[in-house]
């Protein structure tokens, strides 16, 4: 197979790089990935990527996965300290500038407003696109909304409740992260889409109620949906991941609670038939399906 770009792929060893770097290597593209350790960059170079050890808090760390490289896709790891953040923005941007990259694939991973919320998640979001835009680099961003696999959570999913922190009656389109590989491979190989923010989101906008009337359908079985308060949910996943990522995602939650700000979400109908292209978008219960088939939500 004819190899045709040479793609930096940041967190090929996670979920969300990790499938866009298997949807880039399928379609004969090389991949190089940045991890912080050698154990894990031999299993990526397993995979027949190549990984070099960095760190993001180190520029110079970043410049020899970028040897070669035309093209970045970026994803920033969930963190919600600023300064931290910072960092990562100008260490990663500058090296793609100084690479001379001839476009940057920008996945923010979640929701964001130009407005200023005085919430971490989405301020720095707002900075690190800031930052890229100023830059000169070729960009295409992808706003998605929430994940599907945000179900998959401990504690998420039980035998009769479905309970999560957004309202019962407002419609979300949930997007799997598999379908936001998808979009991100379109992008990568569809360059003169720079410039644009792009939504990414799934087939459909549904409610808390309907989420659980599909769970109910599926795995045949009642699911209630119970609206989660923020502080219940910031302490379920305290002992997940950490405290300060914990508040910060309980931020956001609560910021889009304010004044019905999750009507601000992504539609369905906002995806452009191009990208609609790349995938048709995975409804809910067929994604529930596949999760049952790789062992999730036994009773």
């Amino acid at each position: 197979m004819t190899t045709k770009d040479k793609i930096l792929v940041y967190g090929a060893g996670g979920v969300q790089g990790g499938a866009v770097a298997s949807k880039l290597l399928k379609e004969g593209h090389a991949v190089h990935t940045i991890v912080r350790n050698s154990d894990k960059a031999a299993q990526l170079q397993e995979q027949g990527i190549t990984a070099f050890v960095g760190d993001l808090t180190d520029a110079s760390s970043l410049t020899p996965a970028h040897h070669g490289v035309n093209k970045v896709f970026l994803v920033l790891p969930v963190d919600y300290d600023l300064e931290r953040n910072r960092q990562f923005i100008r260490n990663t941007v500058d090296a793609a500038k100084e690479a001379n990259v001839k476009l940057l694939v920008f996945n923010t991973s979640g929701f964001f407003t130009d407005d200023v919320t005085g919430v971490a998640a989405y301020d720095i979001k707002k900075e690190l696109i800031a930052y890229v835009k100023q830059s000169g680099i070729p960009t295409i961003i992808l706003q998605p909304t929430f994940y599907m696999e945000n179900f998959l959570i401990p504690g998420v999913v039980d035998n009769q409740t479905l309970a999560y922190p957004v309202p019962a009656d407002s419609a979300v389109a949930w997007i799997s992260m598999e379908d936001a590989a998808a979009y991100s491979v379109y992008a990568l190989n569809h360059p003169e889409l720079a410039g644009k923010t792009l939504p990414i989101v799934g087939p459909e906008a549904l409610t808390g109620n309907q989420l659980a009337e599909q769970f109910s359908a599926t795995l045949n079985r009642k699911i209630q949906f119970y609206s989660l308060p923020v502080e219940a949910f910031e302490e379920a996943l305290s002992p997940m991941l950490g405290k300060e990522t914990a508040k910060g995602l309980a931020d956001s939650y609560k910021w889009l609670g304010l004044n019905s700000h999750f009507q601000l979400l992504p539609k369905p109908d906002q995806v452009s038939d191009e990208l609609r292209s790349a995938t048709r978008g995975t409804p809910l219960q067929e994604w529930v399906k596949q999760a049952v088939q790789n062992g999730f939500f036994a009773q």
